[in-house]
């Protein structure tokens, strides 16, 4: 399937991500087509979405240099690792008892707003909306309570309450489209690498764009069922809610390792620069470390440059050795 217009001068036009998985890679279940336009509920009108723009409150030696840090194809990670609902969903109320983790339907769940006790540490795991300052419960979408539910059961998290939720009795997954869009992805990343002359490179890199920017529009675009087949905001917002998990996931357990600098535009993670040989020298890694690119949901530097200070892309700075931890 091409990605870009044939016509040069009007330049790539996104790839037809949502295309794929309606006429290509169907979320089946059973054979059967998922209910493409299932009825919204008052749940996912109201669904919140994580956010965050946090810093470290800390002071740092004179010179010191942080390192921002973001993942490989994020939205595309979280598409293959996300459950989804098959059909609608349906009111299925408060619980009595919390659920366990790996016993989360897909859907939505209003919560209380839990205490968080580390604030000085990482940022809450709902993040640090100013929603968050006025309201005492939101609507989350399951992901996001999985992730509560785990810190919760490590003791690390307030009581948590669900207080409503709207669950589906099916589910399924995007694993088919995840593998188209990961051999696309590669494709793209083979021509990048493979290119003959500069403006081979330049064609090259617009086409990944046009295919980074087609299934991040996809998500948006089952959000209002607008010129498509898919209304269903609450794939879109488990996707969401899967990717901002797995990068909060990513930031914890790195400060098992060291101190965070800051987290923000939920993919990325600031760290100190001299931080990151140890942190991945772990028997157990934080994440996984690619600076290729290549690898899906793997954390690669994304620039650097002094604490609170201008940035360099990576491409134009000093990259990490993992092998002896010196300095390129």
């Amino acid at each position: 399937m091409t990605v870009t217009d044939p016509d040069k001068d009007a330049g790539p036009r996104a790839f037809p991500a949502l295309k794929v998985l309606e006429r290509q890679a169907m979320p089946l279940k059973y054979g059967r087509e998922p209910y493409w336009r299932a009825p919204v509920c008052e749940a996912s009108e109201q669904a919140f979405i994580l956010v965050w723009n946090w810093t470290r409150p800390a002071e740092y030696e004179p010179g010191a240099q942080e390192m921002i840090l973001d993942a490989n194809g994020a939205f595309l990670g979280a598409i293959g690792g996300v459950t989804i609902a098959h059909g609608e969903l349906l009111h299925s109320g408060g619980f009595r008892y919390n659920p366990a983790p790996r016993d989360v339907l897909p859907g939505y769940y209003r919560i209380i707003v839990p205490h968080w006790s580390f604030p000085g540490t990482i940022v809450h795991p709902l993040g640090d909306s100013a929603t968050l300052e006025c309201e005492v419960e939101v609507w989350i979408a399951a992901p996001t309570l999985v992730l509560l539910l785990e810190l919760e059961d490590a003791g690390h998290l307030g009581a948590l309450t669900i207080t409503d939720s709207y669950t589906a009795r099916t589910h399924t997954t995007f694993k088919s489209w995840s593998q188209r869009l990961k051999v696309v992805r590669t494709e793209c990343l083979d021509r990048i690498e493979t290119a003959a002359s500069p403006e081979q490179a330049q064609r090259a890199a617009a086409r990944y764009e046009s295919f980074k920017t087609g299934y991040s529009m996809a998500l948006s675009m089952m959000l209002t069922g607008t010129k498509c087949q898919t209304r269903r905001p609450d794939w879109a917002h488990t996707v969401y809610a899967q990717h901002a998990a797995s990068q909060w996931r990513k930031a914890w357990r790195y400060t098992n390792a060291a101190p965070l600098v800051g987290m923000g535009h939920v993919d990325e993670i600031t760290i100190l620069a001299t931080d990151l040989h140890t942190a991945l020298a772990l028997p157990r890694p934080p994440f996984r470390y690619d600076q290729s690119g290549r690898s899906v949901g793997a954390m690669k530097i994304k620039s650097t440059g002094p604490v609170g200070g201008p940035v360099q892309q990576a491409d134009a700075v000093a990259l990490v050795d993992i092998e002896d931890g010196d300095i390129l």
